[in-house]
């Protein structure tokens, strides 16, 4: 998702969205419109009335996107919009499937919405798991002869055993200077009372990692901070399992089609997160926020080596603006 399409193709793309979200007699929900809206007028610049646009079929759209990118980018698009919705029409999410035939796109979350609107949420969640980004890092640690070290973590998270070299090197942040990476991340797990990796119940390492951007953006670990967040990682990676993280974020969030993650339940899981007042553009502003920054922050960085240096001054290295509204963010805190 670290692409959109050019300006030339935006109003083509929003009249594809709108045919999927239509489909079967379908009215989107003003929570859906909210968000196509807000992002053409708030990142694209682009004033359109969408009650006055006339929705394309598949082959319509086929035929006016022919870049394979852009048309990831728009089934991914449609797929991040029918999760909003629950229960989601099983007209839209074959919908979904039409379009990405006609496009050529192969992108799982596909099948995996279309789970979602047949109740299928047991096979829904096994193929989030078998696309997940995670599940993938995992994979290429262990050929690189990680695997006794992510096994200790995986213990210490199922509260077995503490694993006290793991859970030394992430404590070791506390010793970074004031105003450091490393020193907020250190400061952010006290100020939550997270226990660190390696500790009993500690986030399993892997996933940790995705903490450094909690910091490194400031979207706090409540429902909405967690939609941010992996909203601006999914834009920034290239690796296009990084949308399947969004998915999961949203099935935890915003559609409750998830309770738990790697076996544990979420406690702070909810729905409709997105309605609260004010989300939508802060939402959105995660997306713009990832779209400027010029690094994947997931995989394309190096955390620990960083987490020496300045705070600030890597925000502006990477290019991340502040948050557009920061007063709208401390209200919710």
């Amino acid at each position: 998702m670290n692409r959109v399409p050019p300006p030339e193709h935006l109003e083509t793309a929003t009249r594809g969205l709108l045919g999927a979200l239509h489909a079967g007699g379908n009215t989107p929900s003003d929570l859906q419109l909210d968000i196509v809206d807000t992002l053409n007028r708030s990142v694209f610049g682009l004033d359109l009335d969408l009650g006055g646009l006339t929705p394309l079929t598949p082959m319509e759209l086929a035929a006016k996107l022919p870049d394979h990118q852009v048309r990831r980018i728009v089934i991914q698009a449609m797929v991040a919009l029918e999760l909003m919705q629950h229960p989601l029409p099983r007209a839209v999410a074959h919908a979904t499937k039409l379009y990405a035939h006609a496009l050529e796109v192969d992108e799982p979350m596909v099948t995996t919405a279309r789970r979602f609107a047949h109740h299928q949420v047991g096979l829904m969640y096994a193929d989030i798991i078998r696309n997940d980004w995670y599940t993938e890092e995992t994979r290429h640690e262990i050929l690189h002869g990680k695997l006794r070290e992510l096994l200790r973590s995986k213990v210490a998270y199922t509260g077995i055993v503490r694993d006290h070299a793991i859970a030394a090197k992430w404590e070791g942040l506390g010793d970074c200077p004031p105003g450091s990476w490393g020193r907020a991340v250190f400061d952010y797990y006290h100020e939550h009372h997270f226990p660190f990796p390696g500790e009993r119940h500690g986030i399993y390492e892997v996933g940790a990692h995705h903490d450094f951007v909690h910091v490194l953006t400031d979207y706090p670990p409540d429902p909405e901070g967690e939609i941010d967040v992996f909203t601006f990682i999914a834009t920034t990676m290239k690796d296009p399992r990084g949308f399947t993280l969004l998915v999961v974020t949203l099935g935890l969030f915003q559609n409750a089609s998830i309770k738990h993650v790697a076996g544990k339940k979420v406690r702070i899981a909810r729905a409709d997160t997105l309605a609260d007042p004010g989300a939508v553009g802060r939402f959105v502003d995660s997306f713009a926020r990832g779209l400027s920054c010029t690094v994947d922050v997931m995989d394309g960085i190096d955390h620990f080596a960083l987490a020496p240096e300045n705070l600030e001054e890597i925000r502006a290295r990477f290019r991340i603006p502040p948050i557009a509204d920061p007063r709208a963010r401390e209200a919710r805190a």
